[in-house]
């Protein structure tokens, strides 16, 4: 009767005939029954299972679990169904090995650096350094100082040299002490805190850009003559070429030699050359070389006083002083203009204010202005000009494009025909500080207080910043008496959404809300929104108070 052979699991394997041998089932020899010469082949197999199949190459007719000896690696391998595996130690190979499962470890032969397997990578263990490189990494060092006391460092090191070394802290290494003793050898008698480079690795530097030094070439940084700020030196300063010295932002002044010859040269167009002495204490001018005129003038050194009327002709008359005192009371200006050339379009008083440029220094003007005119309404005064104040345009052409400036006064005696701001506000006192925006109601311990409740039918202003027009203005300031608007364009603490044109009220807590048809009246309206609001939040939103 034939053989049922099965595996532990209770699958068939084979079936063995008797008298027969089956040797491509698996890589035992399996017999059935009666066959001549069993005992060799049992004994055989023996030894197969005790050498684990050892062989350069894989089993054949291998099964799940069985043990292969690899001869050429020197390993026991496990098949599990799909491949045999290294049991107990890496995978031994020159490239990654596949078919790898989390925790599986693999041994580069090529570069002698050993590799986990992470689950979706093959991952470094060590060392750092490709086999034949020497050693290249960052190593933590344990070495004494000549105290015998024990310091930690951080040694960089690539190809077996030790390039620079991290301490935080300064000492001198033992001489006798094998790590220190190496530490020595390698360029570093003595250790400072931070980064230090070898003293034996050839031409070692930092290399890149940086933010500070404590010295160059040896010497203090601070004993460097600067080119970007005021500077002194102590030592003599020569300049050893002909060419000699500039001065000015823009060259303007040259100190240069030709044939032994000083020339002292004002290359900037227009442009004087001054010589002063300190007389007594004093700083006075000798001589003038003007630029623009090429003429040389010799001030007096003293006052200049002319008896007698003067008389300037030229284009252009200009006083240098501080201070300038008329006896007349009357400053005529357009004297000499003709009946028939006509009035000039701007008459009156200049203010230079400094510049650069004409381009920028926009000088100040206040003058009797021409080209002033009615525009046909009754808002605007008189035709035929009006004193004006302006900025002037800049450029070659200092009338053109004027922008008006303001005129400051303690009181003004006028007509106002339009106003910057656009509500009229007056000051009231106030119990508590009250902040811009805020609606207000008549009463508490004061004039006024903060409007707290909803739909309050005492609601009186709103809280102004800039009011176009303030009543009762020298009454307090804006802590005691802030400024109430009480009617036009404001800034209100609007709480929740609203459309323009939606008339407000109070909301409590010093803001507004828009009122809903059931709730408005004649007596709790504030004013009306000038702009949609989409934000629920409480914002200062543009309104319009005093419309009902």
């Amino acid at each position: 009767m034939a053989y049922e052979i099965n595996n532990t699991f209770g699958t068939k394997i084979v079936s063995l005939a008797d008298g027969t041998l089956d040797t491509t089932t698996t890589d035992l020899a399996l017999f059935g029954k009666g066959y001549a010469g069993f005992g060799e082949k049992l004994n055989e197999n023996f030894i197969k299972i005790l050498e684990n199949f050892n062989n350069t190459s894989a089993p054949g007719n291998k099964i799940q679990g069985q043990l292969w000896f690899d001869q050429t690696n020197k390993q026991v391998n496990v098949y599990t169904g799909t491949k045999f595996k290294p049991v107990g130690s890496p995978t031994n190979s020159t490239s990654q090995p596949s078919n790898a499962v989390t925790g599986d470890l693999w041994f580069d032969t090529v570069n002698t650096q050993l590799y986990i397997y992470t689950g979706s990578a093959w991952t470094l263990i060590g060392p750092t350094t490709i086999a034949g490189s020497g050693v290249t990494s960052m190593l933590t060092e344990t070495v004494q100082n000549n105290a015998g006391v024990n310091k930690t460092i951080l040694k960089g090191v690539q190809n077996d040299t030790v390039v620079f070394i991290v301490s935080s802290e300064a000492f001198t290494p033992s001489s006798t002490e094998t790590n220190a003793a190496a530490l020595i050898a390698a360029g570093f008698s003595t250790v400072s805190q931070g980064i230090q480079l070898s003293t034996t690795v050839s031409s070692a530097k930092f290399r890149g850009t940086a933010t500070d030094s404590d010295a160059l070439g040896g010497v203090a940084a601070a004993n460097f003559l600067r080119s970007n700020a005021n500077d002194t030196t102590s030592g003599t300063l020569g300049i050893l070429n002909d060419s000699g010295l500039t001065l000015g932002a823009g060259s303007d002044i040259t100190f240069s030699l030709s044939s032994d010859n000083l020339t002292i040269a004002q290359t900037t167009q227009d442009k004087d050359i001054i010589f002063t002495v300190n007389d007594g204490g004093n700083t006075t001018t000798l001589m003038t070389l003007d630029g623009d005129t090429g003429r040389l003038e010799l001030p007096s050194v003293g006052d200049l006083r002319v008896k007698g009327n003067l008389t300037v002709d030229g284009t252009q008359t200009i006083f240098n002083t501080s201070t300038l005192s008329v006896e007349d009371n009357i400053i005529e200006v357009n004297r000499n203009i003709s009946s028939n050339s006509g009035m000039p379009n701007y008459s009156g008083l200049k203010i230079n204010r400094g510049g650069t440029s004409t381009a920028t220094e926009q000088d100040l003007f206040f003058v009797w202005d021409e080209t002033f005119a009615d525009d046909g309404t009754t808002i605007f005064g008189n035709a035929g000009g009006a004193f004006t104040a302006f900025k002037a345009g800049g450029g070659d052409d200092e009338m053109s494009a004027p922008t008006l400036v303001d005129i400051r006064a303690n009181i003004v005696h006028a007509t106002s025909t339009s106003a910057q701001y656009a509500d009229l506000a007056e000051r009231y006192a106030a119990d508590m500080q009250l902040f811009v925006g805020e609606v207000v109601m008549l009463g508490g311990s004061e004039e006024v207080t903060r409007c707290n409740t909803e739909l309050c039918k005492g609601a009186f202003g709103v809280v102004s910043d800039s009011p176009a027009f303030l009543m009762n203005a020298q009454a307090g300031n804006n802590d005691s008496h802030p400024m109430i608007a009480l009617k036009g364009r404001v800034f209100v603490k609007v709480k929740g959404e609203g459309k323009a044109g939606d008339r407000i009220v109070s909301a409590g807590n010093g803001e507004a809300r828009v009122g809903t048809d059931e709730e408005i009246n004649h007596f709790n309206v504030l004013g009306r929104l000038i702009k949609d609001k989409y934000s629920k939040d409480t914002h200062l939103t543009e309104c319009v108070i005093g419309v009902k």
